[in-house]
């Protein structure tokens, strides 16, 4: 008697794999076939000179993140239109965008990801694989990333949504400690990009003059230009006794306050005089000592505006905001009674100006002003907002808009992926957050020479 021959059984757990397998392999087919229908007709299917010239007209309108989009729209769109890693499209503006802080102590240079807001109007864009290869991010400027190596204090400039570096620098060691830097204040580094818009008849890009590096509590500023083999300083340290407080580039030109001198400085460009400063404006002597005072540079829809925090005596002591604007050609100040729906966040690293329309945790006609003991909230005019001072040890999540803007204009604590509120002194019983943070700040280092190359002795800066 014949007999059916014995069949083979897969275990359980095999079977149910290989089941598996199946249908996300026709879950696939399924999703490519509706795909093709859909690029059959409608958008999908527009002309392939059509979709350039709305990807030009996007080009125009100055956001490339609007452009990145559309080009992830479809293959179709994407096969029509440039990349932007293409010489002559590498550099378009992304400026207002403003990057946001998890609040996890994740710091995005391990994590390799930044997440962008846009206050004017309100989207928000995580960019991944940065690519940051043992850099961390020392500022925005121009819509653009500025990196420091850890190890080898060379200098990259990125652009975040199209991964494109822009600018390769040269190590800044040499020059960083002849003019005294420490690695404490070069865990503080802040850095400015200037740049050069070119307008095509298709699009607007721009291209880097130079980058500009200065560093909280030194005197030291240093620049460098793209075809430059060695930063250069501007001033002999053991001459001026600057101390930075608030730095602001505007309009080709870096500009700062101090904590013991009531004029605006000149920074960038070199002036003819390494210890003169062509501009001079004088704060008026109504606010006071100026040792109690508090300076702040911002730029509000293409103005100057200096914001000084100071103490008034009536009715009784308390802090206050008076807001000028400040022509640079006259040498003025200019009282300023409202800026309508616009808002000033003042941080130690950064100030900006943004709309409250939108922005219903912030006030408009508002000054936000952080310190070490908190943010402090004036209305500009004496309005009813009045002055309000907030702070808290913990916040409720999700954290408010303003509490992102905080953070992104304190450096330090952002780069620790920690929100300004909540850290900016962090207790002694956090014992491991602490250590956390001790370790990953000492893997930056000043070499003693340049990487891969000879090392060459800097020069201040040509009259």
């Amino acid at each position: 008697m014949e007999t059916n021959p014995p069949q083979l059984f897969l275990p359980a757990t095999a079977a149910a794999t290989s089941a598996r397998r199946r249908s996300v392999r026709s879950r696939g087919a399924r999703k490519r076939r509706r795909i093709a229908a859909e690029d059959t007709g409608g958008w999908a299917s527009l002309p392939d000179d059509i979709v350039r010239l709305v990807a030009d007209r996007v080009l125009i309108a100055g956001d490339v993140v609007d452009y990145v989009s559309l080009r992830a729209a479809g293959s179709d769109w994407r096969a029509s239109t440039d990349s932007p890693l293409l010489a002559g499209h590498r550099h378009h503006p992304a400026r207002g965008w403003a990057a946001l802080c998890d609040g996890d102590a994740a710091r995005p240079d391990d994590a390799d990801q930044v997440a962008f807001f846009k206050p004017a109007t309100g989207r928000r864009v995580r960019v991944r694989r940065l690519r940051l290869r043992g850099s961390r991010i020392v500022a925005f400027s121009a819509g653009l990333l500025v990196l420091l190596h850890k190890r080898h204090t060379t200098v990259q400039v990125l652009h975040p949504f199209t991964r494109a570096v822009l600018l390769d620098l040269p190590s800044l060691a040499t020059a960083f400690r002849l003019v005294g830097g420490t690695r404490d204040s070069l865990l503080r580094m802040n850095a400015a990009v200037f740049t050069t818009p070119t307008s095509t008849t298709t699009a607007t890009t721009s291209t880097i003059d130079a980058v500009v590096a200065w560093f909280p509590g030194t005197r030291a500023v240093l620049y460098a230009k793209p075809d430059d083999t060695a930063w250069n300083w501007e001033w002999d340290a053991a001459v001026l006794d600057i101390h930075l407080h608030s730095v602001l580039a505007f309009r080709g030109g870096l500009y700062a306050t101090t904590k013991t001198s009531t004029n605006i400085l000149q920074l960038y460009p070199p002036t003819s005089n390494n210890t003169t400063f062509p501009v001079d404006t004088p704060i008026p002597d109504a606010l006071g000592d100026p040792s109690s005072c508090l300076y702040f540079l911002v730029e509000c829809q293409g103005r100057m505006l200096l914001a000084v925090r100071h103490y008034a005596a009536t009715p009784t002591v308390h802090t206050a905001v008076k807001v000028f604007q400040v022509d640079l050609d006259r040498r003025r100040l200019k009282l300023v009674r409202g800026i309508a729906d616009r808002a000033l966040v003042l941080g130690a690293d950064r100030c900006l100006s943004v709309s409250a329309k939108d922005l219903p945790s912030i006030s408009g006609n508002s000054v936000y002003c952080s310190s070490q003991y908190g943010v402090e909230c004036f209305s500009i005019g004496g309005g009813p907002a009045g002055h309000e001072w907030f702070a808290a040890l913990r916040s409720v999540r999700p954290f408010t808009i303003l509490d992102h803007l905080v953070t992104y204009c304190n450096h330090l604590e952002w780069a620790r992926g920690l929100m300004f509120h909540e850290y900016q002194l962090i207790p002694d019983c956090l014992v491991e957050l602490k250590t956390k943070i001790k370790k990953q700040d000492s893997q930056l280092h000043i070499p003693i020479r340049e990487p891969d190359k000879k090392t060459t002795k800097p020069s201040p800066a040509a009259n």
